[in-house]
């Protein structure tokens, strides 16, 4: 079986992005290979998706406010990431 690539990245690598690669694993680590985080060069087609998500890390307020957003942006990232694999993976 033939595995896509996907390289995961977010604007100050400080919540998102990671989030997103554990769930992807979580969600389909057989399908999908792990990219080398510094590859500056993506030979050959790519597609480019962008989601756009709160950032969590500039989240303001009390610890448990901070972990809502957290969490609230989490579980946004799950379910898109759900869709997605959904979408490349036959039932």
């Amino acid at each position: 079986m033939t595995r896509d690539r996907v390289l995961v990245l977010c604007t100050h690598n400080a919540a998102r992005s990671q989030m997103a690669e554990g769930l992807l694993r979580a969600l389909a680590s057989d399908r999908f290979d792990g990219a080398n985080e510094r590859c500056p060069v993506f030979p050959g087609r790519t597609t480019r998706l962008h989601w756009s998500f709160e950032d969590p890390s500039a989240a303001p307020g009390s610890d448990d406010e901070r972990l809502a957003v957290f969490r609230r942006v989490r579980d946004a990232i799950a379910a898109r990431l759900r869709e997605w694999v959904a979408e490349r993976i036959p039932a």
